[in-house]
């Protein structure tokens, strides 16, 4: 039983979080008008599944300081500017891809916690 919370847990956590926060960035870019069609998925998916998976096992094993992490890993990615044209990848309106990454990362964390609170056994059918 406990090896199907955490499968279900980190696939909440993991894909779905992806699947949602992905469709999220593409549809706020559409309506933005911001479109990018060589916009790459590559890297802040594989982000957000390492900072998912981090999140999620803190929560899961209730360590203290995990919602404090979260808001300051939030605070240190606007900080550094996360998200900040390149050369690549240019953007008509670098607010837009700020948004995006603040919006996306509480998306990222939503979904930490849901997942890590399935994988705990408190949030359980």
């Amino acid at each position: 039983m406990e090896t199907l919370r955490w499968t279900v847990g980190l696939s909440v956590s993991l894909v779905c979080g992806g699947i949602v926060n992905q469709y999220w960035a593409r549809r706020v870019r559409k309506l933005i008008g911001d479109e990018d069609p060589q916009y790459r998925i590559l890297i802040p998916l594989s982000l957000g599944v390492v900072e998912n998976l981090f999140f999620t096992i803190g929560v899961a094993f209730d360590l203290s300081g995990v919602m404090i992490g979260m808001v300051a890993w939030m605070g240190a990615k606007m900080a550094a500017h996360w998200g900040i044209e390149s050369k690549e990848h240019q953007v008509k309106n670098i607010e837009t891809v700020r948004f995006l990454v603040l919006g996306g990362t509480m998306i990222s964390h939503l979904f930490a916690m849901i997942g890590g609170l399935i994988c705990s056994g408190k949030l359980w059918f």
